[in-house]
């Protein structure tokens, strides 16, 4: 009981840690924040900030590496009957709704990866685990060693096309667009170029 109410506290605190650099981020340069001013508006030290990250880049990719870790739990607890790619595809809505929920964060994330060549390369980082975390779910849903298997990176690397597809789209703002739409609409796009 102690443990879990400890990692909540934890996420908490990172959570916040990572609100709070990306307010700063907003007008600012990457490069130009450091980790002591991210500490001090957080009313932390900087010894503190380094025992929830590693790195001023962790701080900012937290939100989208929760996001993966989410996603692969939700992919693995799906219907066992369900496709892999289906799976994905379920698992995947309530992750685009919480990038919808905290829009503001998510955009802010978007437009610091694209001012920050630092955080570009951090992103692909991230983005390498996000299909290593989708591989592994769809391998356990399949009972394969998605080491030794390539269908499990296949497939999510499949299955995560109509994901990057809405987002992107998304965040290139066009007007009166819903992303659970769009997603809808690549999904089953998709679903007819492989049909």
């Amino acid at each position: 009981m102690t443990t879990a109410i400890n990692e909540r506290k934890r996420q908490a605190v990172r959570s916040y840690l990572s609100e709070v650099a990306l307010r700063l981020l907003t007008d600012r340069d990457f490069e130009s924040v450091t980790v002591d001013e991210i500490a001090a508006a957080a009313g932390l030290s900087r010894r503190s900030f380094f025992r929830y990250f590693a790195s001023k880049e962790d701080v900012v990719f937290q939100f989208l590496d929760q996001m993966a870790e989410r996603l692969r739990d939700a992919i693995v607890a799906r219907p066992p009957g369900e496709s892999p790619l289906a799976a994905v595809h379920a698992a995947l809505r309530p992750r685009v709704a919480a990038y919808v929920a905290d829009a503001d964060r998510t955009l802010a994330l978007v437009r610091l990866l694209q001012r920050s060549p630092a955080l570009r390369a951090r992103e692909l980082e991230s983005r390498q685990r996000l299909h290593e975390l989708v591989a592994e779910a769809i391998a356990r849903r399949l009972g394969l060693d998605h080491h030794a298997d390539l269908r499990p990176r296949l497939l999510a690397g499949i299955a995560l096309v109509p994901f990057d597809v809405a987002i992107t789209r998304w965040v290139e703002g066009r007007p009166g667009e819903d992303v659970h739409a769009i997603l809808d609409e690549a999904i089953e796009a998709l679903g007819r170029e492989l049909r």
